[in-house]
């Protein structure tokens, strides 16, 4: 597992990043792409989370350690798997995100692709403790 990896960006799209890390261009998704500049003369730190499965290895990054914790928080939520959370990440800052799962704002929750009517009936489990960051 990757913590973050510091590196050159060179190319941004509406979904993910290329971070040149000593001459190996890493495809990173991210919620929010464009906080991020290509910028050949500035090095930047994009924190890494790695998911791996039976047809593919991916990486998640994050502008911010903070967002990444938030993202890993979502994804052992049962039925938000990281595509959904980093929809759920791109719908709203990290403060107001925080402030929805606090005030038990389902609504908000479901209208993000891949969270639905199914994983309604097992929001509860997200709302049992206050989310802090």
């Amino acid at each position: 597992m990757y913590e973050f990896m510091d590196g050159k960006v060179v190319e941004v799209t509406p979904a993910y990043i290329v971070l040149l890390v000593n001459g190996i261009g890493y495809l990173i998704y991210t919620a929010d792409p464009y906080r991020f500049e290509v910028d050949q003369d500035r090095t930047v730190r994009v924190y890494i989370y790695q998911a791996v499965s039976d047809s593919a290895m991916l990486l998640y990054g994050f502008y911010e350690s903070a967002d990444k914790k938030l993202f890993e928080k979502l994804i052992n939520v049962s039925g938000i798997g990281p595509k959904s959370a980093l929809a759920i990440l791109a719908g709203k800052d990290r403060g107001g995100l925080i402030s929805a799962i606090n005030n038990k704002d389902v609504k908000f929750l479901t209208r993000f692709p891949g969270v639905g009517k199914k994983l309604r009936s097992r929001l509860s489990w997200i709302f049992k403790e206050k989310w802090r960051i």
